[in-house]
């Protein structure tokens, strides 16, 4: 019984321990107003912005601003809902990489 409520106890606090390094930050640790420095540095590392169309009934993605093809997937338009074949037949507007993976899940599931 001992046995049982030692474990059970140190259970606890290692839980307690992993959670407080999951807290959400104070409201001193964060600040929302951007310095002065921060507005003047460029972002290291900008957004990719893509277009994904369906062309021949197959979907196509563009990076924007260009004309050739970045991805030519297989997936096929055929079985999609009518208002998602609408609009990748005028492009559908995607930024960054991210983004553009999850939205080619959804399409292409």
């Amino acid at each position: 019984m001992k046995k049982l409520i030692g474990i059970t106890g140190v259970i606890l606090i290692a839980c307690i321990c992993i959670s407080s390094l999951y807290a959400m930050p104070t409201a001193a640790q964060t600040s929302t107003v951007p310095t002065a420095t921060a507005l003047a540095e460029p972002t290291a590392k900008s957004v990719e912005n893509y277009i994904i169309k369906s062309e021949n009934n197959v979907i196509v993605v563009y990076k924007a601003g260009e004309s050739t093809p970045y991805i030519v997937t297989e997936a096929r338009t055929d079985n999609l809902p009518k208002g998602d074949i609408l609009r990748l037949k005028s492009g559908v507007e995607v930024d960054g990489e991210k983004n553009l993976k999850k939205m080619l899940e959804d399409y292409c599931s």
